[in-house]
């Protein structure tokens, strides 16, 4: 297999991820969304439900937002913990830290995490920059900026 071919099945291979903007704001009188801070970035895979969600004051931090079984329109907020016991089936305890719920008319879903006193937003649209676009698995892409 010679290089070009690698790189074309590795890129054939890679996955596809969307990025969802983070922001602070609030729903305006005529039915808007009024962003006054960007303070974080939420991935989805292409094919997945779970958003991995990372905000810049906390960068060490991943969250990851999941939909409601029963109603598509709510969300949980988790952090993820690793279980150090190695001989347990449980990779990992998830623990819930927020809820959040989806405003499909001013397109954000409102966040709110246990610890903090105001909401964030995350926008129920793919930025147009990172639609389907080959980003690094954001696990891996966070660690190579650090």
């Amino acid at each position: 297999m010679t290089v070009t071919q690698h790189n074309q099945t590795k890129a054939a291979s890679s996955s596809k991820f969307y990025r969802f903007q983070v922001m602070m704001g609030h729903p305006t009188s005529d039915g808007r969304f009024e962003k006054t801070k960007s303070i974080g970035m939420a991935y989805l895979k292409e094919g997945q439900t779970t958003f991995t969600l990372r905000l810049w004051t906390l960068l060490n931090e991943r969250f990851y937002v999941l939909p409601n079984k029963k109603d598509a329109s709510r969300f949980l907020v988790l952090s993820r913990e690793a279980n150090k016991n190695t001989t347990s089936r449980n990779k990992y305890f998830w623990n819930i830290v927020g809820s959040g719920k989806v405003d499909s008319q001013i397109g954000v879903v409102r966040l709110e995490f246990d610890l903090f006193e105001k909401p964030i937003y995350m926008s129920i649209f793919p930025e147009s920059s990172a639609t389907g676009a080959q980003l690094p698995e954001p696990e891996v892409m966070f660690d190579e900026v650090a």
